[in-house]
């Protein structure tokens, strides 16, 4: 669709620079060539009022109204272009200002800025940033209706309001040209710098803004041929009244982009960077003109000077206001990727390191424990009976108590050692220390963790059996699979032999218990009851991670 759109500005481009090589090459003469000027324009009308009408049968909402309001202001175009054709080939007149064909011309702005507004009154802003957008919004404008008038000014404006009018009345007819030409070329720029609008109604803005800018440089033209007392227009200078009304008709044929929910698309990026960049590329066009009129004239107008000031002034306000809101999202974007580090690194209920976090720091162990020798404990906590909690004070509850039980575990570990939760009711220790060390460790963790629990006025007890395994006990290489398969053979080892028990896995294939059965009598639970066996699949391979 891109390049077919494309083929077909080409193509009405081409036929615009023909007709205007025509005309001016002298093959015609003076009648004949003013009369394929006329009817050009009048065909592009028609052409752009059946368009517009037409593919607004179709349509709905705002580009249905657009459209509308656009062919009836093309139609008043039309009409005007019929009476001024008939006034040059008809009735001789070859520069008939002011006429009845003025009333038909001023008709087109009275429709196309509403139809224009009508676009952005269609979008329904959100509440949250609204107020930014719009401030944006105004400074953008503000900008380029100051950079649209310095442009007016210099080209046709300044030339009319230094000229002695023969006619008051003509006088304000030529004057009226530039002005709406203004009004309208700006509310399309400022469409062009809304996220939104552009987003959705890219390509049809680019074609309207051609559109209206041949429209503009033709009245533009005219306009000064009036300030000079000129008494013929040029064919050069009717290109713009050629080429405007066809772009017109192609942005009436072009559907609005559709983009789905929650989705980024590439037009949407566009228009962010059409946004940021459209009033600087008219302040550069201040800057030309005003160069460009200084070494010209020898001098600048008071006029463009002050409204260039200004624009100036508008600019630097709004590239503060836009470094702002640059460090206010960079801002955002820092603690969105702070909090997502965390998420990804620590279990979001008990607030322990995860299992990702774990492994990592597993590995790192293993990695200076292979190059230096110093010695490593890992640790396997499961807590006896918690499913009983779950079941008979609830899911809620047992969330609370995990909360409770990890703070205890993460005290009796010590500071310097890593705790995480594994996944469940399993927690993992790592300690950097010798199996000596690490066995008073695990009778604080035993101790801790073997108490009541108080939640919610609810009183529940725990405990919980510790599988530890020194990294030098495994053979060979240790892995971080071979160290989480020895620590939970060790803790369903104290499993069996009841609750609250500790047993640390040795070299030669033994258990050695860290924790004697008698310290676990008097803790809350029966250390004569057995957990249950192990899976046999548990011993010959790593746990299942959860």
């Amino acid at each position: 669709m891109v390049d077919s759109l494309k083929t077909r500005v080409r193509i009405v481009l081409a036929i615009v620079v023909v007709i205007v090589l025509i005309s001016s090459s002298g093959l015609l003469d003076v009648r004949h060539s003013v009369m394929l000027d006329d009817v050009s324009q009048l065909v592009g009308g028609v052409v752009a009022t059946a368009a517009c009408w037409w593919t607004a049968r179709s349509r709905l909402g705002a580009e249905r109204r657009w459209r509308i309001l656009m062919g009836a202001g093309m139609f008043g175009w039309s009409i005007g272009m019929v009476f001024w054709g008939l006034y040059r080939t008809v009735f001789d007149s070859p520069l008939p200002s002011p006429s009845i064909a003025d009333i038909g011309f001023f008709v087109f702005p009275v429709f196309a800025a509403p139809a224009l507004l009508t676009l952005v009154i269609s979008q329904r802003v959100r509440p949250r940033g609204s107020t930014r957008m719009w401030a944006f919004a105004i400074l953008d404008g503000s900008v380029i209706v100051g950079s649209l008038f310095v442009l007016s000014w210099t080209t046709a404006l300044g030339a009319l309001a230094h000229s002695p009018p023969e006619s008051s009345l003509g006088f304000l007819v030529a004057v009226m040209y530039p002005i709406t030409d203004l009004v309208l070329v700006g509310i399309v720029l400022i469409l062009a710098v809304i996220p939104k609008v552009v987003a959705r109604f890219r390509a049809q803005l680019w074609l309207l803004l051609a559109g209206m800018v041949a429209l503009a440089l033709s009245d533009s033209a005219y306009a000064y041929l009036v300030a000079a007392g000129g008494n013929t227009v040029s064919p050069l200078a009717d290109a713009g009244y050629i080429a405007g009304p066809p772009l017109i008709a192609l942005a009436a044929s072009v559907p609005a982009s559709r983009t789905r929910l929650g989705v980024r698309s590439t037009a949407t990026w566009r228009s962010r960077r059409t946004q940021l960049l459209v009033p600087y590329v008219l302040i550069l066009v201040i800057a030309s003109i005003v160069g460009l009129q200084w070494l010209t004239v020898g001098n600048v107008d008071t006029v463009v000077v002050v409204i260039g000031v200004l624009v100036l002034a508008l600019s630097l306000i709004r590239q503060v206001l836009t470094l702002l809101e640059n460090e206010a999202l960079l801002r955002r974007i820092f603690d969105a990727q702070s909090e997502l580090t965390y998420r990804a690194h620590f279990d979001g209920l008990t607030g322990l390191a995860n299992r990702v976090s774990f492994d990592e720091h597993l590995s790192a162990a293993i990695e200076v424990f292979t190059r230096t020798g110093n010695p490593y404990v890992l640790m396997l906590a499961d807590l006896d009976d918690f499913k009983t909690i779950n079941d008979r004070y609830g899911h809620a509850a047992g969330d609370k108590a995990l909360k409770l039980v990890s703070e205890r575990l993460a005290a009796a570990s010590g500071a310097h050692a890593h705790v995480a939760r594994f996944g469940g009711d399993e927690f993992v220790v790592l300690v950097d220390s010798t199996a000596d060390h690490a066995g008073e460790i695990v009778f604080r963790i035993v101790d801790a963790v073997s108490g009541t629990l108080d939640v919610d006025g609810q009183h529940m007890s725990t405990g919980v059996c510790v599988g530890v395994v020194e990294f030098g006990s495994v053979m060979g290489e240790p892995t971080p699979d071979a160290l989480l398969r020895l620590a939970d053979r060790a803790m369903y080892e104290a499993k069996r032999d009841g609750k609250g028990r500790a047993f640390l896995y040795r070299a030669d294939h033994t258990f050695e218990a860290l924790v004697p059965p008698e310290h676990q009598g008097s803790r809350g639970t029966n250390p004569n009851i057995v957990a249950g066996e192990p899976e046999p699949a548990r011993l010959m391979a790593p746990p299942t991670r959860t």
